[in-house]
């Protein structure tokens, strides 16, 4: 369950966090309107899940809300650093109903955008007005650039995998593990050191996140297959029709023969976009080697796996943490 209180105080938190920085710059505009400060329009709020679980965890751990909350700032704005270069990365012109960064000022001004969010990812933590040890906001900013970079490793894999005719389960699997997970074990990280958690401690809470961030992206492929647009904001098919190598594509090529596996080499072996035509029978093919299920057995892996390390670790103790992730990150078409 979300904290109505946790989530105000964490929205308050977060634009004062943003707009500290304000200037006379042209990058004060652009930051403040992809957060959708001081405009118009659709709410660009998003869901917000790394930095509930970051304080989840953090309250799990005997923390208080209100000595976590700059680090779920900094968790929630690294993560907004990440989706303006994915826009720009993958040419994506809308989020959330509204142009994107890029697409409104131009590419240039949208990498500035997001290389000064990362800026202040950092600065949320380091120029904090909250009393902790030295040694603790090192740990919390070193897990910060590790993510980083592991997210930059990961969508490096993505973006080298539009030119592949073959990518492996193992490949899939880093890829994921980067792009996507490596944020959610960060904010279980990050959450456990704010609230005074040792680092192995702390490290734990960091395998349980990334297990559930993995079992969340498999979930998510399948939305971007056949999730309805009311759901995803993406027309039915749209990671087809990028020809991106999600977990049912993957997942179907690394098969045995079969006359659908044909279907999927066969509109995969080419380059570039595919087709209406050809998303339609990769979907239908997709559909009849069973990937729904396949997907839903490998995310439960996953998932058991945090479990897991809940349990050897004896962290999470209450369960809240994996309630949490069960209740906002597991996907359903």
């Amino acid at each position: 369950m979300r904290s109505v209180v946790a989530q105000s105080s964490f929205e308050r938190a977060l634009e004062a966090a943003i707009t500290r920085y304000d200037s006379t710059a042209p990058i004060t505009a652009m930051i403040r309107y992809h957060f959708g400060y001081a405009c118009a329009g659709p709410d660009r709020q998003g869901k917000r899940l790394r930095p509930m679980l970051l304080l989840t965890v953090a309250q799990e751990e005997g923390g208080s809300l209100e000595a976590a909350l700059d680090a779920a700032c900094a968790i929630e704005i690294l993560h907004n650093y990440s989706l303006v270069h994915d826009d720009i990365e993958d040419g994506d012109r809308l989020r959330h109903g509204r142009d994107t960064v890029w697409a409104k000022w131009g590419t240039a001004h949208g990498i500035n955008a997001g290389d000064s969010l990362c800026a202040i990812s950092y600065l949320a933590l380091l120029e904090s007005d909250v009393p902790r040890p030295a040694e603790r906001t090192v740990a919390m900013t070193r897990a910060l650039h590790e993510a980083n970079l592991a997210m930059c490793a990961g969508q490096g894999r993505d973006i080298a995998f539009e030119a592949e005719t073959r990518v492996t389960m193992d490949d899939y699997v880093a890829m994921i593990a980067g792009k996507t997970a490596a944020l959610f074990g960060a904010a279980c990280e990050i959450g456990a050191l704010a609230a005074g958690a040792d680092p192995a401690r702390a490290r734990a809470y960091a395998q349980l996140g990334l297990a559930y961030g993995l079992g969340f992206q498999i979930e998510d492929d399948v939305l971007g297959t056949w999730g309805e647009p009311g759901t995803t904001g993406k027309p039915v098919g749209s990671d087809l029709a990028r020809r991106k190598w999600t977990f049912p594509v993957v997942w179907a090529l690394n098969g045995p023969p079969s006359p659908a596996r044909d279907v999927v080499a066969g509109r995969y072996a080419r380059r570039g976009a595919l087709l209406p035509d050809d998303v339609t029978a990769t979907m239908a093919a997709l559909e009849a080697l069973g990937v729904r299920d396949a997907a839903t057995v490998h995310a439960q892996t996953y998932f058991d796996r945090a479990d897991t390390i809940a349990r050897e670790n004896a962290i999470d103790a209450s369960g809240r943490v994996r309630a949490f992730l069960a209740a906002n990150v597991r996907r359903v078409v």
